[in-house]
């Protein structure tokens, strides 16, 4: 392999080369890396948070795990999104590297962002003697976090982080945080019958379908100065196996993207009130919202130092995206943390994606000046 491509480049490019798909092979896509923490004195952890399915795990390296001190934790997930129907101009496992570019499934969403932080781990590990420094590569971040909420039940893994980078792509802005997720799936029972004897059947979707016209005008009112308002998507509506049956089930889902200060609890209740008491509700997925204050003094040091890098400060932003900063705002409510990573959000989970190697070069250099400042190594 070509020397002059940057070791955080080849690793990207081995990482997009094996398959993640909905959370396939991850345990074998998180072998490299494990081995590579490990020969540069780090202490991992498989965590098998799906234990029937045995391909699916998430990893977890400390430098120093009795160091008690308050340390920088570095978060990504290992996992992708299929790659669609349409056809991609290059294979979407090649790792292709053309004109600059990174291309494949998850080059920006986010093995780009993953090959980052492991490299720039490996680079700063000599020098911190006797610190831990923290790394979370999850698996089932596309399936509703369930690597890193899995993570959570076990906060002896965590240390004492004081501050945390999640390597999502962010055209490697720090940003400060993003809505939070609140899935919901609104459900109706009846009794089956032939369609054309409809009075011996009880007709779930006719239940449902009110309950959803409702719905449409329930929207939680709520709003943040950089992240937004509230919204509520009805996003899919199943009902019925045959059009000459009664259906006898129904089942319709809503997506909430949520602000700080709402309550998901409260949102819960108000919306089974709304849909009324033949609705059951269930919880699909619940990813607290995310944002830090970027007046905290390692939130400033942070943005100072990126002004080294381009040149002026970056200005205050948030992703549109949930990510796996859900999970750690849920157990450490107070942990400073930026979303901060190599790719353009727009590029993920498209058709053609690609990541700018330059991002990927830049992003190793980035989390190995905020490893210097957070351990005080200059």
């Amino acid at each position: 392999m070509d020397q002059t491509v940057p070791d955080a480049i080849r690793l990207a490019q081995s990482l997009v080369r094996c398959s993640t798909v909905d959370g396939a092979n991850e345990k074998a896509a998180l072998e490299e890396p494990a081995a590579l923490l490990r020969a540069a004195g780090f202490t991992c952890f498989f965590d098998d948070y799906s234990p029937q399915h045995a391909h699916k795990a998430s990893l977890i390296a400390r430098l120093c795990p009795e160091d008690p001190s308050p340390s920088l934790l570095f978060g990504g997930h290992i996992d992708t999104v299929p790659f669609g129907n349409a056809p991609w101009a290059l294979p979407p496992l090649s790792g292709h590297i053309e004109n600059g570019r990174l291309h494949g499934r998850g080059s920006a969403d986010m093995k780009s962002g993953v090959a980052a932080m492991i490299c720039a781990a490996l680079t700063s590990a000599p020098r911190l003697r006797g610190r831990d420094l923290i790394l979370h590569i999850y698996g089932g971040e596309e399936a509703a976090c369930s690597g890193s909420f899995q993570a959570i039940r076990f906060p002896h893994l965590f240390g004492q982080p004081g501050a945390a980078i999640i390597a999502e792509p962010s055209g490697n802005q720090p940003l400060a945080g993003h809505k939070g997720a609140l899935w919901l799936a609104f459900e109706s029972s009846g009794r089956t019958a032939h369609s054309s004897m409809p009075e011996q059947g009880v007709n779930a979707l006719s239940k449902l379908l009110p309950a959803a016209a409702r719905l449409l005008e329930a929207a939680p009112q709520a709003e943040h100065a950089v992240l937004g308002r509230c919204t509520m998507a009805l996003t899919s509506l199943h009902s019925g196996l045959n059009s000459n049956s009664i259906p006898d089930q129904a089942v319709l889902t809503a997506d909430l993207r949520t602000v700080p200060g709402q309550d998901h609890q409260g949102i819960r209740e108000t919306l089974a009130q709304i849909a009324g008491p033949e609705i059951s509700l269930r919880t699909l997925m619940d990813a607290p919202p995310v944002w830090t204050d970027p007046c905290l003094p390692w939130c400033v040091s942070v943005r100072r130092r990126l002004a080294g890098f381009f040149g002026r400060e970056p200005a205050v932003a948030a992703v549109p995206f949930s990510t796996d900063a859900s999970s750690l705002r849920r157990l450490l409510p107070n942990l400073p943390l930026f979303i901060l990573g190599p790719g353009e959000p727009s590029m993920a989970h498209k058709t053609d994606e690609y990541c700018a190697l330059e991002q990927i070069s830049a992003a190793q250099a980035i989390y190995e000046a905020l490893i210097r400042d957070w351990y005080g190594l200059d």
